[in-house]
């Protein structure tokens, strides 16, 4: 564990600082790091986000998160890292364009200070943030192209006792979905192997129709809201969780193209999220831009609830374009 960073001296109010990562060629590499301090003491939320370069709308929700918060009546501390991967953003690009190693920072933590670019901004993160905060939410989003999706990942190899307060916690983030995934390597792992709380959110995606955008961003806003309310944070009841949908990486099922092409989607509406669907029902189709024929149908293989759907466009093959939570792996949890 490192020594405690200058943040957590602050008193009542807003801070910027820039965490240093290291000197390159073109210029010094910084992370940039807001915090807010609360009138009276309580926890430390730690949130990040632009984990990947491509996945930019949870920058904007978080920051205004912060705009909207009065410091006289927080309880602890929000601490934020909005950019975690500043040269995958500049690239717009999921991994940190280098040549060697891991470059995947969802992957490499806790990192490390003498690794490959990936792995310093990981190890900056860790010591700066993760280690000095009491619950810590990670939030991305479908990245390039116009994948909707509504979801809290929770890890699944972390310790029951400690899986269970981070679910709890989840919940109230008000997602469709609670996946029990794999989140080894990630910040939030790291947390988790910690002994902190921790979880992800996804929502959202990049260039989606403003409505929506809106709409993700209201809603993700409310869920961090309501987050720090369950926690103690912000006066206020929290609300009790909505009716959600339960599973692991075993039941979800992605229904992909097996070529490039037109998609043609049939479940363009963040609302369509959850919807129940029957094995052997159409998704979309798949239309050659060169014929203008249907070349694939996008068909069902299980009963499910749709997990994340695209608009329609242009996809290539292989392409994440819809994914079921199958029906006979998944669990219904009341609010």
């Amino acid at each position: 564990m490192t020594q405690a960073p200058r943040w957590q001296n602050q008193k009542e109010g807003r801070f910027y600082d820039q965490i240093e990562i290291t000197q390159r060629l073109s210029g010094p590499l910084a992370l940039p790091l807001h915090v807010l301090t609360g009138r009276n003491d309580g926890p430390t939320l730690g949130i990040t986000c632009t984990i990947h370069g491509d996945e930019t709308v949870p920058a904007m929700m978080v920051r205004r998160l912060l705009s909207e918060i009065d410091t006289s009546e927080l309880s602890g501390r929000v601490c934020t890292i909005p950019v975690c991967n500043p040269l995958a953003l500049a690239a717009f690009n999921r991994q940190t364009p280098e040549q060697h190693g891991k470059t995947d920072l969802h992957e490499v933590f806790p990192g490390h200070a003498k690794g490959n670019l990936t792995q310093m901004l990981a190890h900056g993160i860790a010591s700066n943030l993760v280690e000095h905060v009491d619950v810590m939410i990670d939030y991305h989003c479908g990245g390039s192209g116009g994948r909707l999706q509504g979801r809290v990942d929770y890890q699944q190899s972390a310790p029951d006792d400690l899986k269970e307060k981070s679910l709890a916690l989840g919940r109230h983030f008000g997602t469709v979905f609670l996946h029990e995934n794999n989140l080894t390597g990630t910040d939030v792992g790291y947390a988790n192997s910690l002994g902190k709380v921790a979880f992800n959110a996804e929502t959202a995606g990049i260039y989606l129709h403003p409505s929506d955008t809106q709409s993700y961003i209201d809603k993700g806003v409310w869920g961090f809201k309501n987050v720090m309310k369950a926690m103690g944070m912000l006066p206020g009841d929290a609300e009790a969780p909505p009716r959600q949908i339960n599973f692991s990486p075993a039941g979800r099922i992605e229904i992909n193209p097996g070529r490039g092409g037109f998609l043609e989607s049939h479940f363009q509406s963040p609302d369509d999220l959850g919807t129940e669907i029957s094995k052997g029902e159409k998704l979309g189709d798949l239309i050659d831009m060169y014929t203008f024929e249907v070349v694939e149908e996008l068909i069902a293989p299980v009963d499910g609830y749709l997990f994340f759907s695209r608009y329609s466009g242009v996809v290539d093959a292989g392409t994440k374009v819809f994914a079921l939570a199958e029906q006979a792996q998944s669990k219904w949890l009341e609010g």
